[in-house]
Protein backbone atom coordinates (compact mmCIF):
# COMPACT_ATOMS: atom_id res chain seq x y z
CA UNK A 1 0.00 0.00 0.00
CA UNK A 2 1.43 3.37 -1.01
CA UNK A 3 1.77 5.88 1.79
CA UNK A 4 -0.71 8.75 1.41
CA UNK A 5 2.21 11.18 1.23
CA UNK A 6 3.40 9.38 -1.91
CA UNK A 7 0.57 11.06 -3.80
CA UNK A 8 1.66 14.61 -4.71
CA UNK A 9 -1.90 15.87 -4.26
CA UNK A 10 -2.36 14.48 -0.72
CA UNK A 11 -0.67 17.22 1.34
CA UNK A 12 -2.25 20.16 -0.52
CA UNK A 13 -5.67 18.47 -0.45
CA UNK A 14 -5.49 17.89 3.31
CA UNK A 15 -4.30 21.46 3.84
CA UNK A 16 -7.22 22.82 1.84
CA UNK A 17 -9.59 20.51 3.70
CA UNK A 18 -8.33 21.79 7.07
CA UNK A 19 -8.92 25.38 5.96
CA UNK A 20 -12.38 24.46 4.69
CA UNK A 21 -13.36 22.90 8.02
CA UNK A 22 -11.98 25.84 9.97
CA UNK A 23 -14.05 28.27 7.90
CA UNK A 24 -17.37 26.47 8.31
CA UNK A 25 -20.06 28.62 9.95
CA UNK A 26 -21.14 25.85 12.35
CA UNK A 27 -18.81 23.76 14.48
CA UNK A 28 -18.76 20.06 13.69
CA UNK A 29 -19.40 17.52 16.37
CA UNK A 30 -16.38 15.53 17.50
CA UNK A 31 -17.55 12.45 15.57
CA UNK A 32 -17.32 14.20 12.19
CA UNK A 33 -14.14 16.21 12.58
CA UNK A 34 -10.83 16.03 10.74
CA UNK A 35 -9.80 13.03 12.83
CA UNK A 36 -12.79 11.06 11.55
CA UNK A 37 -12.00 12.05 7.97
CA UNK A 38 -8.36 11.00 8.24
CA UNK A 39 -9.21 7.68 9.92
CA UNK A 40 -11.77 6.96 7.23
CA UNK A 41 -9.19 7.70 4.54
CA UNK A 42 -6.77 5.22 6.13
CA UNK A 43 -9.48 2.56 6.25
CA UNK A 44 -10.45 3.29 2.65
CA UNK A 45 -6.91 2.84 1.42
CA UNK A 46 -6.51 -0.39 3.41
CA UNK A 47 -9.73 -1.78 1.93
CA UNK A 48 -8.78 -0.59 -1.56
CA UNK A 49 -5.50 -2.47 -1.45
CA UNK A 50 -7.16 -5.66 -0.20
CA UNK A 51 -9.99 -5.49 -2.74
CA UNK A 52 -7.97 -4.35 -5.75
CA UNK A 53 -9.67 -0.97 -6.03
CA UNK A 54 -8.07 2.28 -7.20
CA UNK A 55 -6.34 3.46 -4.03
CA UNK A 56 -6.04 7.07 -5.17
CA UNK A 57 -9.76 7.36 -5.89
CA UNK A 58 -10.66 5.73 -2.56
CA UNK A 59 -8.24 7.90 -0.59
CA UNK A 60 -9.39 11.15 -2.21
CA UNK A 61 -13.08 10.26 -1.87
CA UNK A 62 -12.66 9.40 1.81
CA UNK A 63 -10.94 12.73 2.41
CA UNK A 64 -13.82 14.57 0.72
CA UNK A 65 -16.75 12.43 1.87
CA UNK A 66 -17.79 14.82 4.66
CA UNK A 67 -17.05 18.00 2.75
CA UNK A 68 -20.56 19.24 3.65
CA UNK A 69 -21.66 18.94 7.28
CA UNK A 70 -25.05 19.20 8.90
CA UNK A 71 -25.84 18.06 12.46
CA UNK A 72 -27.42 14.61 12.52
CA UNK A 73 -30.76 16.06 13.68
CA UNK A 74 -30.77 18.65 10.86
CA UNK A 75 -33.37 18.10 8.09
CA UNK A 76 -30.62 18.34 5.45
CA UNK A 77 -28.42 15.69 7.06
CA UNK A 78 -29.55 12.92 4.64
CA UNK A 79 -28.60 15.16 1.69
CA UNK A 80 -25.03 15.96 2.69
CA UNK A 81 -23.40 13.17 0.67
CA UNK A 82 -24.99 14.41 -2.53
CA UNK A 83 -24.23 18.01 -1.60
CA UNK A 84 -20.58 17.10 -1.06
CA UNK A 85 -20.45 15.14 -4.32
CA UNK A 86 -21.56 18.23 -6.20
CA UNK A 87 -18.51 20.11 -4.90
CA UNK A 88 -16.02 17.31 -5.52
CA UNK A 89 -15.40 17.83 -9.27
CA UNK A 90 -14.32 21.41 -8.64
CA UNK A 91 -12.03 20.34 -5.80
CA UNK A 92 -10.48 17.64 -7.99
CA UNK A 93 -10.00 19.98 -10.97
CA UNK A 94 -8.29 22.47 -8.66
CA UNK A 95 -5.99 19.81 -7.18
CA UNK A 96 -3.16 18.89 -9.58
CA UNK A 97 -3.05 15.14 -10.01
CA UNK A 98 -6.73 14.53 -9.33
CA UNK A 99 -8.24 16.15 -12.41
CA UNK A 100 -8.86 12.90 -14.28
CA UNK A 101 -10.34 11.18 -11.22
CA UNK A 102 -13.03 13.77 -10.52
CA UNK A 103 -15.98 11.69 -11.75
CA UNK A 104 -14.95 8.52 -9.91
CA UNK A 105 -14.27 10.42 -6.68
CA UNK A 106 -17.60 12.25 -6.87
CA UNK A 107 -19.48 9.00 -7.46
CA UNK A 108 -17.87 7.41 -4.40
CA UNK A 109 -18.72 10.40 -2.23
CA UNK A 110 -22.33 10.54 -3.45
CA UNK A 111 -23.19 7.01 -2.35
CA UNK A 112 -21.37 6.67 0.97
CA UNK A 113 -24.07 7.90 3.36
CA UNK A 114 -26.31 5.66 5.48
CA UNK A 115 -29.02 8.29 5.90
CA UNK A 116 -28.82 9.21 2.23
CA UNK A 117 -29.51 5.62 1.22
CA UNK A 118 -26.85 5.60 -1.50
CA UNK A 119 -25.99 2.45 -3.45
CA UNK A 120 -22.37 2.20 -4.65
CA UNK A 121 -21.99 1.96 -8.43
CA UNK A 122 -18.31 1.00 -8.43
CA UNK A 123 -15.83 -0.98 -6.34
CA UNK A 124 -14.28 2.30 -5.21
CA UNK A 125 -17.66 3.60 -4.05
CA UNK A 126 -18.25 0.36 -2.15
CA UNK A 127 -14.86 0.69 -0.47
CA UNK A 128 -15.54 4.25 0.67
CA UNK A 129 -18.98 3.34 2.00
CA UNK A 130 -17.51 0.40 3.93
CA UNK A 131 -14.69 2.56 5.32
CA UNK A 132 -17.12 5.17 6.62
CA UNK A 133 -19.27 2.47 8.21
CA UNK A 134 -16.28 0.80 9.83
CA UNK A 135 -15.59 4.11 11.55
CA UNK A 136 -19.01 3.79 13.20
CA UNK A 137 -18.12 0.42 14.77
CA UNK A 138 -15.78 -0.83 17.47
CA UNK A 139 -14.38 1.21 20.34
CA UNK A 140 -14.12 4.29 18.14
CA UNK A 141 -17.73 3.79 17.11
CA UNK A 142 -18.83 3.75 20.76
CA UNK A 143 -17.00 7.02 21.37
CA UNK A 144 -18.42 8.60 18.24
CA UNK A 145 -22.04 7.68 18.85
CA UNK A 146 -22.10 9.33 22.26
CA UNK A 147 -20.24 12.37 20.92
CA UNK A 148 -22.87 12.73 18.21
CA UNK A 149 -25.78 12.32 20.60
CA UNK A 150 -24.30 14.87 22.97
CA UNK A 151 -23.89 17.37 20.15
CA UNK A 152 -27.66 17.78 19.85
CA UNK A 153 -28.45 17.18 23.54
CA UNK A 154 -29.80 13.65 23.22
CA UNK A 155 -29.88 11.81 26.54
CA UNK A 156 -27.65 8.77 27.03
CA UNK A 157 -30.66 6.42 27.28
CA UNK A 158 -34.30 6.35 28.28
CA UNK A 159 -34.42 6.50 32.08
CA UNK A 160 -37.27 3.98 32.47
CA UNK A 161 -36.85 1.75 29.41
CA UNK A 162 -33.22 2.01 28.24
CA UNK A 163 -33.41 -1.12 26.02
CA UNK A 164 -36.67 -0.10 24.30
CA UNK A 165 -38.63 -3.13 25.43
CA UNK A 166 -41.94 -1.27 25.48
CA UNK A 167 -41.40 1.73 23.24
CA UNK A 168 -40.27 2.65 19.73
CA UNK A 169 -36.60 3.36 19.12
CA UNK A 170 -35.77 7.07 18.97
CA UNK A 171 -32.07 7.76 18.54
CA UNK A 172 -32.65 11.50 18.28
CA UNK A 173 -33.80 11.50 21.91
CA UNK A 174 -31.87 8.53 23.36
CA UNK A 175 -28.34 7.87 22.10
CA UNK A 176 -28.29 4.22 23.16
CA UNK A 177 -31.11 3.52 20.69
CA UNK A 178 -28.71 4.18 17.81
CA UNK A 179 -26.94 0.88 18.40
CA UNK A 180 -30.09 -1.10 17.65
CA UNK A 181 -31.45 1.30 15.08
CA UNK A 182 -28.30 1.40 12.93
CA UNK A 183 -24.90 0.38 14.22
CA UNK A 184 -25.47 -3.32 14.90
CA UNK A 185 -26.90 -3.70 11.38
CA UNK A 186 -23.78 -2.41 9.63
CA UNK A 187 -21.66 -5.59 9.45
CA UNK A 188 -24.35 -7.36 7.44
CA UNK A 189 -24.52 -4.44 5.01
CA UNK A 190 -20.83 -4.25 4.12
CA UNK A 191 -20.21 -4.39 0.40
CA UNK A 192 -16.67 -5.85 0.42
CA UNK A 193 -15.41 -9.10 1.91
CA UNK A 194 -12.58 -7.29 3.70
CA UNK A 195 -14.96 -4.70 5.11
CA UNK A 196 -17.25 -7.45 6.36
CA UNK A 197 -14.45 -9.24 8.19
CA UNK A 198 -13.25 -6.02 9.80
CA UNK A 199 -16.81 -5.03 10.71
CA UNK A 200 -17.53 -8.35 12.40
CA UNK A 201 -14.46 -7.92 14.59
CA UNK A 202 -15.44 -4.38 15.52
CA UNK A 203 -19.01 -5.45 16.16
CA UNK A 204 -17.81 -7.92 18.80
CA UNK A 205 -16.07 -5.06 20.58
CA UNK A 206 -19.27 -3.05 20.48
CA UNK A 207 -21.35 -5.97 21.74
CA UNK A 208 -18.93 -6.46 24.65
CA UNK A 209 -19.47 -2.82 25.58
CA UNK A 210 -23.23 -3.22 25.44
CA UNK A 211 -23.10 -6.34 27.62
CA UNK A 212 -21.08 -4.47 30.24
CA UNK A 213 -23.43 -1.49 30.02
CA UNK A 214 -26.48 -3.74 30.41
CA UNK A 215 -25.03 -5.24 33.60
CA UNK A 216 -24.39 -1.81 35.09
CA UNK A 217 -27.77 -0.38 34.08
CA UNK A 218 -29.66 -3.42 35.30
CA UNK A 219 -27.77 -3.25 38.60
CA UNK A 220 -28.80 0.39 38.92
CA UNK A 221 -32.44 -0.54 38.32
CA UNK A 222 -32.30 -3.26 40.97
CA UNK A 223 -30.79 -0.77 43.37
CA UNK A 224 -33.78 1.49 42.92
Amino acid sequence: MALPFAYPWYVPLVARLKAHLAAEPASRDAAHDLGHILRTSTLAQTLAQAEGADQAVCLAAALLHDLVYRPKNHPESPKTAQMAAELVPTWCRETPGLEDKAEAVASAVASHSWSGGGQPLSLEAAVVQDADRLEALGAIGVARVFATGGSFNAALWHPLDPWARNRDLNDKAWTLDHFEKKLLKLPGLMKTATGRRMAESRQRTMEDFLKALRIEIDLEFRGN
